[in-house]
C-alpha cells in the first residue's frame, strides 16, 4: 500500500479534531458578526471599532487556516501569508476610509456600522475565493446579515429571527459538510 493515501488512527483523530476546529472556529465567526450586528443597532454611535476588530480576528483565522492548507500542499507559505495580508490590509484600508467619511460627518453612525459589515462580508466572499472556502460561507452569511438589518430595521424582533436563521444555516452547512468529510475519510480509511 502506498504510505501516502494510507491513514492511521491518529490521522482519523486529528482529522475528525480538525473538522470540529473548522466548525468551532465558523461558529467563533458568527457570533462575533452577531455581537456586531447587535452592537450597530443597539447602540446609537454604531460599532465602527468593533468592525475593526472583527476584522483584525477574522484574519488571524484566516490566515492560520491558509498556512495550514499552504503546508498540507507543500505550497509557499510565505507566499500565501503575504497574499493574504496583503488582502486583510486593503480591507482594513477601506475600513479606516469609510471611517474618515463619518467623521466628517458625510455618513451617520449607524450607516458606517452597516457599511463596515458589507465591507467585511465583501472581503470575506473574496477571501473565500481566493484562499479558504469557510471565509466565503461566512461572507455569504455576512451578507445575508446586511440585507436582513437594512431591510427589517423597523421590525427589530423579525429582524434578529432572520440574522439568528442566517448564522444557523451557516453553522448547520459547515457542520454537515465537516460531518460529511469525515465519514467520507473514515470509508476511505476502511477500503485501504
Amino acid at each position: 500500500m502506498n504510505e501516502m493515501t494510507e491513514s492511521t488512527p491518529a490521522q482519523e483523530t486529528l482529522s475528525g479534531f480538525h473538522h470540529k476546529l473548522q466548525f468551532a472556529a465558523l461558529c467563533a465567526m458568527l457570533v462575533l458578526a452577531l455581537v456586531g450586528v447587535w452592537l450597530s443597532e443597539a447602540q446609537g454611535e454604531g460599532a465602527r471599532g468593533y468592525w475593526m476588530l472583527v476584522v483584525f480576528i477574522y484574519a488571524s483565522l484566516g490566515i492560520f487556516r491558509s498556512t495550514r492548507k499552504a503546508r498540507s500542499l507543500g505550497r509557499p507559505v510565505m507566499k500565501m501569508i503575504g497574499r493574504e495580508l496583503l488582502h486583510w490590509a486593503v480591507l482594513l484600508v477601506f475600513m479606516c476610509i469609510l471611517l474618515f467619511l463619518e467623521h466628517r460627518a458625510l455618513i451617520n453612525r449607524q450607516i458606517t456600522s452597516q457599511v463596515a459589515l458589507l465591507l467585511l462580508a465583501l472581503g470575506c466572499c473574496l477571501a473565500g475565493i481566493h484562499f479558504d472556502w469557510l471565509l466565503l460561507v461566512m461572507g455569504i452569511a455576512l451578507t445575508g446579515m446586511v440585507v436582513a438589518v437594512v431591510s427589517l430595521e423597523q421590525y427589530s424582533g423579525v429582524m434578529w429571527l432572520v440574522v439568528c436563521l442566517i448564522a444557523a444555516a451557516a453553522a448547520g452547512f459547515v457542520y454537515l459538510r465537516s460531518k460529511r468529510a469525515s465519514a467520507l475519510a473514515r470509508k476511505a480509511a476502511a477500503h485501504t
